[in-house]
């Protein structure tokens, strides 16, 4: 990029390369482009309008831009301000390396799930109990599913009462317009703390009409039907959205039924952007062996209901963003299926559980940081755990507890020339915990298309209400469980042009204190326990490639080594991770209309898994799926999809058997 200076506060460039730190430095800043034809400056400017970074230099003072003609270099010409809306949560620019699959990348995909999506992305571990969403575990780097959050429009709902509810989200993928992949220190930047990191999934973001609509069927009795429409009226940007899914199992007791239900409505204007979200789940599974092999015949209902509202207000040089959430879960976990399996006698009830997560968090944020405060409200209600209510009002649950979070973060960012120096800091206090403290320090350089950058981290996670709490024939959990800690290290760089974009991110976590769930081999019992230290190393490689306009490839691989012996006990999750993973996907066009997909992934899992008595390793497998999509209209398109191609036999958590080839055939209506 080269500039000249025209006066104080204006920026005037002979080319726009696109960089990210060219964004980050022209914010409050009038910039000028001149050398170039108009239709080449009008194709720069829609390319850089698809940017994170530019996008909030927009939202913070939209710049006026010039162009020169080739006809006649005296001619100044003014184009029309362009304006991009984004989501809240992108408000502070920053020029670290995030790793996302953008709208474009969903594109080219054949998943059929919002959990499978996110297993796209490097260093993501997938494990489920079911296709479609049905139940599933995230984790990333080695580490457990309790350790990673999940963020909704940059709002953190991790269900506090365990990592199995986190994916309980009222969205369906067709809803999704984005997932970001965040590190612990990009976290923190927002004021959240996560052990391992963490996805922020955006959805419906955009300010257009809209009307798209979705049904299938597959094996297995499966089913698939969903709606989206939104509406653009003057600065309101109005969305409905409906999902409902559908099967029989493709096992005795893997039979499932749920919806999703989310109403979103946006408003911007020159000074401010409103936001107000709810949302509602409804989830009712057969939960096969999902937590004991001995009982096999195991069912769940669950409903998430989730409501969040926002205001960013800009001034002239800062915007303050305020935002209040709520997210409600009941769970109904049966150990024995009401109606189908008779209980012994010591089975006198269902587990019942109604957790409560609240919360009300602001921040300023400026051009060289922010500040902020959140005070966060977690509780739950059970039969199971907890201490004794003696709440009438709540006969259902006898038991319960509560815990109160306050946090105090901060954020500064500091740039010169190509380099942006950032540090942040968070402090917490846990009305059962204490006072804890997260920082990270962060250094990235910038030069054409590349940004690399390095960042060291300290954070924590407090135990689930499960992990303290919970017991049954088979789990013992332990109420003296004390948070764990890490120190995070890890080496990041991108590279982004046209055709091609790379990212390679190289980690070291050193943890103490983690949580686990483990047992003998001669048990069922397991028990909630603090491993003295587990160190987790390994690297991620990612590339999305397109070489012509017909064909789009995407690939990543991800290495993971865990050291902690745990002698002769079998882990729930901490040592239970995936050492190898590669992921693949393609979208070929051999003809106009008609469109090839294809995804694959490998996976190595280290730990063992017990059946019949005997320890097995969980192994290798290699699943292979693809479609094929015709577009019969310009509206309307038929496609064809298929599952685990190859009929793979495969185990997932716990030692339970996972589906083999599905197939099914689906019609889509997407005008754009």
């Amino acid at each position: 990029m080269e500039k000249k200076f025209f006066k104080r506060g204006a920026l005037r460039f002979k080319r726009f390369c696109r960089a990210g730190y060219a964004v980050f430095r022209s914010l409050h800043r009038e910039v000028t482009i001149g050398q170039l034809a108009s239709y080449i400056a009008d194709r720069q400017l829609g390319k850089v309008g698809a940017t994170v970074a530019v996008c909030t230099a927009l939202l913070f003072a939209p710049a006026t831009i010039a162009a020169q003609t080739d006809d006649d270099p005296s001619v100044q010409r003014n184009l029309p301000l362009l304006e991009v809306m984004v989501a809240t949560d992108s408000l502070q620019a920053s020029a670290e390396p995030v790793v996302l699959l953008t709208a474009d990348d969903l594109k080219h995909t054949s998943i059929q799930s919002i959990a499978d999506l996110v297993a796209l992305l490097p260093g993501v571990d997938l494990r489920t109990r079911g296709p479609y969403d049905v139940q599933a575990d995230l984790s990333m780097h080695g580490g457990t599913f309790d350790q990673m959050v999940v963020l909704l429009g940059g709002i953190n709902l991790t269900d506090a009462q365990t990592g199995h509810h986190t994916m309980d989200i009222p969205i369906d993928i067709t809803m999704v317009s984005r997932v970001e992949l965040l590190s612990p220190a990009q976290l923190l930047s927002r004021g959240i703390v996560s052990f391992c990191g963490g996805v922020n999934i955006v959805v419906c973001d955009e300010y257009r009409d809209r009307l798209a609509a979705d049904l299938s069927a597959a094996s297995h009795g499966t089913a698939h039907a969903s709606l989206l429409a939104t509406k653009q009226l003057g600065q309101w940007s109005l969305t409905t959205a409906a999902a409902y899914n559908r099967s029989d199992g493709y096992r005795l007791g893997t039979d499932f039924r749920f919806g999703n239900l989310l109403l979103q409505a946006l408003r911007h204007t020159e000074t401010d952007e409103w936001q107000l979200t709810v949302g509602g789940q409804i989830k009712d599974f057969g939960g096969q062996a999902f937590y004991s092999t001995t009982y096999p015949d195991q069912y769940e209902a669950t409903r998430t209901l989730t409501l969040s509202a926002g205001q960013t207000h800009r001034f002239e040089k800062v915007a303050l963003q305020t935002t209040a959430y709520t997210r409600m879960h009941t769970d109904r976990f049966e150990l024995f299926r009401h109606g189908r399996t008779t209980p012994p006698a010591w089975y006198t009830d269902h587990n019942h559980h109604l957790g409560e997560v609240a919360g009300l968090r602001s921040r300023l944020v400026g051009q060289h940081g922010c500040i902020g405060a959140e005070l966060r409200q977690e509780g739950i209600a059970s039969n199971v755990l907890g201490d004794s209510l003696n709440d009438k009002f709540l006969r259902r649950y006898p038991l319960g507890t509560s815990r109160l979070n306050a946090s105090l973060f901060a954020d500064y960012t500091m740039t010169v020339r190509e380099w942006q120096a950032r540090a942040n800091a968070l402090g917490a206090w846990n009305s059962s915990f204490g006072f804890d403290y997260a920082a990270a320090a962060s250094v990235t350089r910038h030069w054409r298309r590349w940004q690399v950058g390095a960042s060291i981290s300290r954070t924590y996670r407090i135990p689930t209400f499960t992990d303290l709490y919970y017991k049954s024939v088979n789990q013992q959990a332990d109420p003296n469980l004390h948070p764990e800690h890490n120190i995070d290290l890890r080496l990041e760089g991108q590279y982004e042009s046209r055709l091609t974009r790379l990212s390679l991110t190289v980690y070291h976590r050193h943890g103490n204190d983690i949580i686990d769930w483990v047992r003998s081999p001669e048990q069922e019992l397991w028990r909630a326990t603090n491993h003295t230290a587990v160190d987790a190393t390994g690297l991620d490689v990612a590339a999305v490639v397109r070489p012509t306009t017909r064909l789009t490839i995407g690939a990543s691989y991800a290495f993971c080594h865990v050291a902690q012996d745990a002698g002769d006990l079998i882990s729930g999750s901490a040592l239970d991770y995936l050492r190898h993973v590669g992921t693949m996907y393609a979208s070929y066009n051999p003809i106009q209309r008609l469109t090839l997909k294809m995804d694959a992934s490998f996976r190595s899992r280290e730990g063992n898994y017990v059946e019949d008595g005997e320890v097995r390793p969980y192994g290798n497998v290699l699943l292979i799926g693809a479609s094929a999509e015709y577009a019969i209209t310009a509206n309307i398109t038929l496609r064809l999809f298929a599952d685990n191609l190859t009929n793979a036999t495969w185990r997932d958590h716990g030692g339970i058997p996972m589906p083999g080839r599905t197939v099914g055939i689906g019609l889509r209506y997407a005008p754009y």
